[in-house]
């Protein structure tokens, strides 16, 4: 009830705001020459707009309570579905846990994609020498003598520190 009011009381505010603009444009534009002919025409069309606004708010809101009131009706229909009573297997359950267990458990999907080559993320060039990142954080440094892999950019950053 109150949420009904509510959306009808938003939807008159917005209403009243545009009739009021409305009137305050048309009184203002006959003195718009005057300074105050133009502020009311400027305030007019101010309130006229946010009256535009908030009746469109009142008319969110209604479709907002119509949503509302058909997701309560699906849950009561789904909470008053008849429940199934769960299939009983025939095996005892020892058996059942010998069953289960003779069968390896799938790998998980993450583990098989940190077994494959990681894929190379950044390259960058510095004179003749190449650097190249890859996705397991992983380093390698290719020079005209030759490429050297490092584990990480903390480990590289330890060798050549003392070269400096």
């Amino acid at each position: 009830m109150w949420r009904n009011i509510s959306r009808w009381g938003v939807s008159l505010a917005g209403l009243v705001l545009v009739v009021a603009g409305a009137a305050a444009m048309s009184s203002g534009w006959e003195t718009i020459q005057v300074e105050r002919g133009w502020s009311l025409f400027i305030s007019g069309a101010i309130a006229f707009s946010g009256g535009l606004i908030v009746a469109a708010l009142g008319q969110i809101l209604a479709r907002l309570d119509e949503f509302i009131i058909a997701s309560k009706g699906r849950e009561a229909q789904e909470t008053a579905a008849p429940i199934k009573p769960a299939k009983v297997e025939n095996a005892p359950p020892r058996e059942r846990a010998a069953q289960a267990s003779a069968a390896p458990p799938p790998a998980p999907k993450w583990q098989e994609q940190v077994r494959s080559e990681p894929a190379e993320v950044d390259r960058y060039e510095s004179g003749d020498i190449t650097y190249v990142m890859y996705s397991d954080g992983a380093v390698e440094v290719r020079t005209p003598n030759g490429a050297q892999r490092y584990a990480s950019l903390a480990e590289l950053r330890a060798e050549a520190a003392p070269r400096r």
